[in-house]
């Protein structure tokens, strides 16, 4: 019995460990390029926006005058 309490003792200090770790060396570097990359999104979709919207004010402008004739 007195094994199995130290094992169990064990795994929760290891749990404890790998949790704190996670917490602080896995989570902020994840949510930092999380952030990164929602940025750099961000930025194509503002370039995305503008062209669709030069496209339809190009749209709405009045055709060049027919020169041929």
């Amino acid at each position: 019995m007195d094994k199995f309490e130290e094992f169990g003792k064990r795994m929760d200090e290891e749990l404890t460990r790998l949790r704190r770790y996670i917490e602080w060396e896995v989570a902020p570097e994840t949510e930092r390029r999380g952030a990164e990359f929602l940025r750099e999104v961000s930025a194509k979709l503002s370039e995305a926006a503008s062209k669709l919207e030069a496209r339809m004010a190009a749209r709405r402008s009045p055709p060049p005058p027919n020169t041929e004739s």
